[in-house]
């Protein structure tokens, strides 16, 4: 076929821009558009309908599935090669990502990561010498791997089974690498999940604006004085350096979600959490009130001058904070708010658990913290662990004042 030109207008000034592009052979494949990067590497965007054709569910390509899918069975052989299979995290971690997606189109908010795609056969490609804009073509029948972004393909399937039209005209961003052997997509595979530095989750999630724990959590950052502006957003715990401020993101949140959910919260504090829209009014006034009082009775502690010599704001404790918090609310409107909202009478409950129940507390780091898991070091350092390891401790011995005297407190 002879070239095409076609004139585009820019948008910065009155000329035209020549592109010369022959017209794709669609009678022998399918055409995506983009932009040529090499010989042997293509980047643009793909049609939903089309991705789902052309790259198969991996999670038919392995295990018993195989049996029903032997149209797959060479795609199958060659990716059991060149990438890992649909196990363990990555298997836990498809639905979520399903879900994500299902919302990002149904809200319009949301970001995915381009795709690559990989085919040991060399694709047609015509390129406009002068832009870099190009055309590739898929022949009809043809299968790609993925080489980066499996999860991804395998929650976008699952999400499609689960919602089935949602992502018409929906498109996916995919780079297709193509004419290179095995062992050299072998190599990508490896590249892409070995070179960069994957985000801390408990910081990752910090950033999340959609997820409600966040969201509660930036709410009791701007309501509370002691905290605002003071929430350290990239760290995960503080060090003397740290003049500024007095607790981390991922502390603040992980205690949000200990006083929504109470203390099983801290099994999944840097997990998404739902809360219900009906309920958000009352967790906003409740958390902003009980972090106000927690802040007022530890009495100067989290002050950076006195971080070092003190647990004041270790996440562990924090996690066992937002419990206490939660045992609070519900003996102001009961659980799972089956009780009339009395805002009144949270704020007295609050002051009263936090006078009598934490301002006792000496938070110095001592031999008294051992009573909770701290561990004391041959030289005589304190140290504490983490929430999954002592938050359950600390907040019970906040509830049985088993770092300081008196009666145990019953929050029935």
């Amino acid at each position: 076929m002879c070239p095409v030109s076609r004139l585009v207008s820019t948008a910065w000034d009155s000329d035209m821009v020549q592109i010369n592009l022959p017209d794709p052979p669609i009678a022998e494949g399918v055409v995506v558009f983009g932009a040529s990067i090499s010989d042997t590497e293509f980047q643009g965007a793909m049609p939903h309908g089309l991705f789902k054709t052309v790259v198969p569910d991996p999670r038919n390509l392995e295990g018993n599935a195989t049996k029903y899918h032997t149209d797959l069975s060479e795609v199958a052989e060659l990716r059991l090669r060149v990438n890992r299979l649909v196990t363990g995290a990555k298997k836990k971690n498809v639905l979520p990502y399903a879900n994500y997606m299902i919302r990002m189109v149904k809200s319009g908010e949301g970001f995915t990561p381009q795709i690559v795609l990989w085919s040991q056969k060399r694709l047609r490609v015509e390129k406009d010498p002068g832009t870099g804009l190009a055309w590739l073509l898929i022949p009809h029948g043809m299968k790609f791997i993925a080489l980066d972004g499996d999860t991804q393909t395998t929650a976008r399937h699952l999400a499609e089974a689960r919602e089935s039209g949602l992502f018409e005209g929906q498109k996916v961003k995919i780079v297709i690498v193509h004419d290179i052997p095995e062992d050299v997509a072998q190599q990508i595979f490896a590249d892409c999940n070995s070179r960069g530095t994957k985000v801390v989750t408990s910081m990752a999630i910090g950033f999340d604006n959609r997820d409600p724990a966040t969201q509660l959590a930036k709410y009791v950052e701007r309501h509370v004085p002691a905290l605002h502006g003071r929430v350290n957003r990239q760290k995960r715990q503080l060090s003397a350096r740290d003049i500024q401020d007095v607790v981390t993101m991922s502390a603040l949140r992980a205690s949000v979600v200990c006083f929504v959910e109470g203390i099983s919260g801290i099994q999944h504090q840097t997990q998404a959490v739902e809360i219900d829209d009906s309920r958000l009014d009352v967790l906003q006034v409740a958390s902003a009130c009980w972090y106000s009082d927690v802040t007022t009775v530890l009495n100067g502690a989290l002050t950076p001058e006195e971080r070092e010599t003190n647990f004041a704001s270790a996440p562990a404790v924090w996690c066992a904070l937002g419990a206490l918090g939660h045992d609070v609310l519900e003996r102001a409107i009961g659980k799972d708010f089956s009780g009339e909202w009395n805002e009144d009478k949270f704020k007295r409950a609050s002051q009263e658990i936090a006078l009598n129940f934490l301002a006792i507390i000496d938070w110095q780091r001592g031999v008294h913290w051992t009573k909770v898991g701290a561990k004391k070091s041959q030289s005589g350092a304190v140290t504490l662990g983490g929430p999954k390891e002592v938050g359950s401790l600390i907040y019970k011995a906040l509830r049985d004042r088993a770092l300081a005297t008196g009666l145990n407190f019953n929050a029935a």
